[in-house]
């Protein structure tokens, strides 16, 4: 019944016109060339899931502008103009993938009367010879990426846009330069050579922070790789909150003169727990931090924490959620978004590579939303509480509706994560026709179901939605390009 009632005559579930929708809801101010590449490269790598640009040449879809034709060398040249494009404003996609995390990133609630606070995660994965660090907020099961840059390990060249390009929390919507008739310069990343791969870290903080929403508690949250004090007096210095993990090696001081590395100053045995409001980080730089010690019975080392937070339990539930930028790391480098491993990518330049990760990650984002599109479907579809083949429905909104509740059809909140140890439970029966055994990530099962055929509809839905959630962060459009745009840009289904 549940087959019957999604059923959609279409070849395959992504279908261009619903990626390029997809595509055009997230960069809203790119040219039109630009978001057809872009909504081509994505089909691509759903058909072909590797870096390797030959590859994802022979599987790009014909698309407007395009040949069935088109020789090899001709589609290779179509990927590296976009690759190397110095007009693409890539903060467009920073800026509406942070909003979405708005929507669905995970809180660990505080007092009444406080900010919600936004942990951004902050790791590195690497791609030999280069490196992506990407900043994640973690939604359900997953870290769901908000920003990243790339550079090259051996000459530290890092992609980064001109910090007077860089969007502000009251410019990203609408330029006010684009309404006086003045040139609008994107934010596209320029390869430079830094000094230390400190100042990429911090720089792609520094970016970050340009464009987030004022009132939101920010806390950097890191392994670490990223322990330093350097790093812990800069953050404090922007008045920034962290949790960062340090090596049991490190020197630390207590108030009471106690002096020596962390492991011997503050021992535990598995099972305990210590809260230190006040120490000393640093055998030289003596960086005041609190500190919490955690070892679980089931990890082989403790944690050691440093953070500016003043609660233990806020603490170690901000980096317990640290984990989970390490599952969206593997959806995207292996296994999930890609197939084959990231290093087997055959690039030389930085910029191609860190072009090629904002397709990856647009694919991310993609499958995520099918995925919790799915879980808001499937089981009322399942029960016959959704009618999809309704002509009311979220598939046939247009973005500028004030038909609000048709955001509620929207994808659902992300599921509660699944234990990895104990007894397996068993996936629901509407998920068991995509799993062999046990649950699916929510990304996971929205790859799955872009590999299907016969969901293209429960694909446009969450397109749909995701356009009628960002029309609020559409720019400024006078009335003739608002009705080019919705006659174009989201078509309705014939």
């Amino acid at each position: 019944m549940l087959e019957s009632i999604l059923q959609e005559e279409l070849p395959m579930s992504l279908e261009f016109c619903d990626a390029l929708s997809f595509v055009q809801s997230l960069t809203p101010t790119w040219r039109k060339t630009q978001q057809v590449i872009l909504a081509e490269l994505m089909c691509a790598v759903q058909e072909r899931p590797t870096l390797c640009l030959s590859d994802i040449a022979r599987a790009l879809p014909p698309g407007p502008g395009a040949s069935e034709e088109q020789s090899l060398h001709g589609r290779l040249k179509r990927v590296e103009r976009f690759l190397s494009n110095p007009r693409l404003d890539e903060a467009a996609l920073f800026v509406r993938w942070f909003h979405l995390t708005l929507c669905f990133g995970t809180d660990p609630g505080t007092g009444a009367g406080e900010a919600p606070i936004l942990p951004l995660l902050l790791d590195t994965t690497y791609f030999e010879p280069f490196a992506a660090l990407i900043v994640s907020v973690p939604c359900g099961s997953r870290g769901l990426p908000v920003a990243l840059t790339t550079y090259q390990r051996n000459t530290l060249e890092a992609c980064f846009p001109p910090a007077t390009t860089w969007p502000t929390y009251a410019t990203s919507i609408c330029p006010p330069a684009a309404r006086r008739g003045q040139r609008v310069v994107p934010a596209s990343s320029v390869v430079e050579v830094h000094w230390s791969q400190n100042l990429i870290e911090q720089q792609l903080l520094d970016y970050v922070w340009s464009f987030l929403t004022p009132g939101l508690w920010v806390v950097v949250v890191a392994d670490r790789g990223f322990a330093r004090a350097s790093l812990f007096l800069w953050l404090q210095a922007q008045q920034r909150d962290f949790v960062i993990r340090f090596d049991g090696d490190t020197w630390l001081s207590l108030p009471d003169g106690t002096t020596g590395a962390t492991k011997e100053v503050l021992s535990l045995r598995p099972g305990q727990s210590r809260w230190l409001p006040v120490a000393y980080y640093g055998k030289e730089e003596r960086v005041p931090v609190a500190v919490l010690t955690v070892w679980d019975t089931n990890q082989t080392e403790p944690w050691y924490l440093a953070t500016t937070f003043a609660a233990p339990q806020t603490t170690e539930t901000v980096y317990r959620w640290r984990m989970r930028i390490e599952c969206g790391n593997r959806d995207q480098k292996s296994g999930v978004i890609l197939r084959e491993g990231g290093d087997q990518h055959r690039l030389t330049a930085t910029l191609h590579l860190h072009r090629l990760l904002l397709v990856i990650l647009c694919a991310h984002w993609l499958a995520a939303l099918v995925g919790l599109q799915a879980h808001h479907d499937l089981p009322a579809a399942q029960s016959g509480t959704l009618d999809l083949a309704s002509s009311t429905t979220l598939e046939y909104a247009t973005p500028n509706s004030h038909t609000w509740n048709l955001l509620d059809q929207g994808p659902a909140q992300p599921p509660p994560t699944i234990p990895h140890r104990g007894a397996p439970q068993k996936p629901p029966s509407w998920m068991r026709r995509f799993a062999a055994r046990g649950h699916l990530s929510y990304v996971r099962l929205g790859m799955e179901i872009l590999r299907t055929q016969d969901l293209a509809r429960l694909v446009r839905r969450a397109v749909r939605w995701l356009g009628l959630y960002l029309w609020r962060l559409a720019p400024l459009w006078r009335p003739w390009q608002t009705r080019y745009r919705l006659r174009h840009w989201w078509p309705l289904p014939t």
